[in-house]
C-alpha cells in the first residue's frame, strides 16, 4: 500500500498533440516523473518503490513487425493490422533495433540508474492478444475456424520472441537488483510475469483449450513464477482450464467496469474455488469498506491485496485492521 502523487512536470507551451508524443517518447521526462512520484510517496506494509516500464499492453507487437500509435493514455497496437491476408502475411521475427523496443531498454536502464526504485519488466502481452494486434480482433475470430494452421505457426513465432524479449529484460534487471516486478505491484526474487489473454473473453472454453492453454502451460514452465490476469466476467468460463495448469502460481481477478468490486462477497465462491485448487489470489481492492469482510473470509495463504489509501491516516487504519484480525504484514 503506497500513497503519494508526483509533481506536474509537463513543459509549458506544449500542445496536447505534442505532449502525447513527448510523454511517451522522452525518457528523461519519464524518469523525472518517476523520481518525483517516488520522493513524494509513503510506503506501508509490503509496498515498495517501483516504476512500471509502460509502453502499452502488448508492447512486443511492434518488435516483431506490427505497428503502434501513441494516444493520451496508452499506446495502441491494433489500429493498423499488418496481416491483411494469411497468404501474403509478412515474415515475423524479433527485431532488437525496433524503436519502441529500444525505448523500453533505455527506460529500464534509466530507472535502474536512479537507484531509487525497481524497474518492472515491460508489459509484453499475451500470445493471442499480440496476434490480434497483428491481424485485427474481428478477423482473427473468424480465422480460428478458417486458418488454424497459420495461427498455430504464428503462435510459435510470438512465443519464441516473447521468451527472448523477457530474458533480455529480466537479465538486465537482475544484474542490478535482487528481484523482478511487473505492471502488477508484486515483487518476486525470481523471474515472474503476469500471463493473460484478453482475446479469450470472446471464445469458448473448447477454443481456449486448443489455442490458449498450450501457450500458458509453456510460459509457466519457462518462468519461475507466474500469475494469470483474469480480466472480467467473460473469462470466468475458462477458470477450470486455468486451475488445471500445474505451475501457475496465482490468479489475479478484476471484475471489469460496471461490476462489483473485487472485494464484494459475490465473488467469494470463486475465490474459494481458486484457493481450494492451491492457487494464490491477487486482488486490487477499490472499496476499502469491503476489505475487512474479505480478509476474514479468505485464507491468508497465497493472498496478495493491492489497496489504495487517500492519506497516511487511512493507510495506518488499514494496517491496524489487518493486524487486529491476526494477519501478518
Amino acid at each position: 500500500m503506497a500513497i503519494g502523487k508526483g509533481a506536474n512536470l509537463r513543459p509549458e507551451g506544449m500542445s496536447d498533440e505534442e505532449f502525447v508524443y513527448y510523454k511517451w517518447s522522452n525518457i528523461d521526462y519519464r524518469v523525472r516523473c518517476a523520481e518525483s512520484s517516488c520522493r513524494n510517496a509513503q510506503y506501508f506494509l509490503d509496498a515498495f518503490p517501483r516504476k512500471f516500464i509502460n509502453f502499452g499492453p502488448g508492447s512486443l507487437a511492434p518488435s516483431i513487425g506490427g505497428n503502434f500509435q501513441y494516444a493520451a493514455n496508452t499506446i495502441w497496437f491494433d489500429q493498423n493490422p499488418v496481416i491483411r491476408d494469411w497468404k501474403s502475411a509478412p515474415r515475423f521475427a524479433f527485431n532488437e533495433q525496433e524503436e519502441l523496443w529500444q525505448k523500453t531498454l533505455a527506460f529500464t536502464d534509466a530507472i535502474l540508474d536512479t537507484g531509487m526504485m525497481y524497474a518492472s519488466v515491460s508489459d509484453l502481452g499475451g500470445t493471442m492478444d499480440i496476434i490480434a494486434s497483428l491481424r485485427g480482433t474481428n478477423d482473427l475470430l473468424f480465422d480460428l475456424y478458417d486458418y488454424p494452421e497459420e495461427i498455430n505457426a504464428l503462435r510459435k513465432t510470438v512465443q519464441a520472441a516473447w521468451k527472448q524479449a523477457y530474458t533480455i529484460l529480466a537479465d538486465r534487471i537482475l544484474a542490478r537488483v535482487d528481484g523482478t516486478t511487473s505492471w502488477m505491484p508484486v515483487w518476486c526474487r525470481d523471474r515472474y510475469s503476469p500471463l493473460q489473454c484478453d482475446f479469450s473473453a470472446m471464445i469458448s472454453p473448447d477454443m481456449f483449450e486448443e489455442f490458449i492453454l498450450p501457450d500458458l502451460i509453456e510460459m509457466t514452465e519457462f518462468l519461475d513464477k507466474s500469475i494469470y490476469h483474469m480480466d472480467g466476467i467473460d473469462e470466468i468460463p475458462h477458470l477450470d482450464h486455468l486451475l488445471s495448469i500445474p505451475r501457475l502460481n496465482a490468479i489475479q481477478w478484476t471484475s471489469g467496469a460496471g461490476h462489483e468490486d473485487v472485494a464484494d462477497p459475490c465473488w467469494f465462491e470463486m475465490y474459494d474455488k481458486i484457493q481450494a485448487a492451491g492457487k494464490g489470489l491477487v486482488l486490487f481492492v477499490g472499496n476499502n469498506d469491503l476489505l475487512e469482510p474479505l480478509l476474514k473470509h479468505l485464507s491468508p495463504k497465497g493472498v496478495f491485496l493491492s489497496v489504495g489509501a487517500k492519506d497516511e491516516y487511512e493507510a495506518k487504519q488499514i494496517s491496524h485492521m489487518i493486524e487486529s484480525i491476526g494477519l501478518k504484514k
